[in-house]
């Protein structure tokens, strides 16, 4: 890694950083380390494009280089092109690359409808890395997306022990309300950590409350 370029990107220098990296590499094509830097920061960037013409050139000198292939199959699955991004990931998968390929797998299959596989494939990145806070807030996601409030509740748990979070709390909240288990204690936590999400999101809070009654009286 270009330890210059990186100084630059990280202090908002993103265009500066790009530069430098594209120029090392027209003097020096086969720098493997700094592909893959460039690929990144192409992302962050938000040229997609050139990420992806400069990840498919490369592959052509770095055959199936698997890191190669996940920066690319991130490239489709920003890019909305998630059956090129879901064959990436399961050749990945298929030659045991770590956890993050059974992670982007999920968000693909989620973004193509498939939840329940996507939970399947949530739930093995979290067992490869159960310490890993954005893997267990995408299963915890999906469950609760799904109906799964118990599964969903003990998963943001584990979240919030790697990392509190409002979201995670406000999630927790509603799988609560759901489960008509005390909710108020999660609504407290989010709502001190950032009142400005939790302000954003009380209207969701108000009109699953409406549902909820509306449904019990139904049921009486």
């Amino acid at each position: 890694m270009d330890k210059k370029a990186e100084k630059l990107f990280n202090d908002g220098n993103k265009q500066e950083a790009i530069k430098l990296l594209v120029a090392d590499l027209n003097k020096n094509p086969k720098q493997l380390p700094e592909i893959l830097q460039l690929s990144t920061y192409l992302v962050q960037a938000g040229d997609l494009e050139q990420a992806e013409e400069l990840l498919a050139r490369s592959l052509e000198m770095f055959k199936d280089n698997q890191d190669l292939l996940y920066n690319l199959g991130n490239v489709y699955y920003l890019a909305d092109k998630y059956d090129k991004a879901n064959q990436i990931f399961q050749n990945l998968i298929d030659d045991n690359y770590a956890f993050e390929a059974y992670f982007m797998m999920a968000k693909t299959l989620d973004q193509q409808g498939k939840r329940q596989l996507a939970i399947m494939y949530a739930l093995t990145a979290v067992e490869k890395s159960p310490q890993d806070l954005q893997a267990n807030e995408l299963l915890a996601d999906l469950l609760l997306a799904n109906g799964n409030f118990d599964e969903a509740l003990g998963f943001y748990r584990t979240a919030n022990e790697i990392h509190p979070g409002a979201k995670n709390y406000f999630n927790m909240a509603l799988c609560a309300m759901n489960l008509k288990r005390d909710y108020q204690n999660y609504l407290n936590e989010s709502k001190k950590l950032d009142q400005a999400y939790y302000l954003k999101h009380e209207k969701k809070l108000a009109d699953l409350q409406e549902f909820i009654k509306q449904q019990g009286e139904k049921n009486d």
